[in-house]
C-alpha cells in the first residue's frame, strides 16, 4: 500500500509510477487504466503468480508492474 507521487508515461507507452516511500515501478502488461493516476492516489500492491506484481490504483483494475528502483 502506498500513494502516488508521480506518475508518467514512458516511450513505450506503459506507466511509470512513483510512491511517496520512493519506490518507483513500471507497468509490464499491455492493461489500460481507466483512471490516469494522480498524486494522492491510494495504491494497493500485492504480489501474483511466479514473483510478479500487480498494483491497483484508487481501487481500479489491477495491471502488471515491476519494481525499477
Amino acid at each position: 500500500a502506498g500513494e502516488v507521487a508521480v506518475a508518467s508515461v514512458n516511450g513505450a507507452g506503459k506507466w511509470t509510477i512513483r510512491l511517496k516511500d520512493g519506490a518507483i515501478w513500471t507497468q509490464v502488461d499491455n492493461n489500460e487504466l481507466h483512471r490516469t493516476p494522480k498524486p494522492g492516489m491510494p495504491v494497493k500492491i500485492r504480489q501474483a503468480a511466479m514473483g510478479s506484481f500487480l498494483m491497483s490504483i484508487n481501487n481500479g483494475g489491477a495491471f502488471r508492474v515491476r519494481r525499477v528502483e
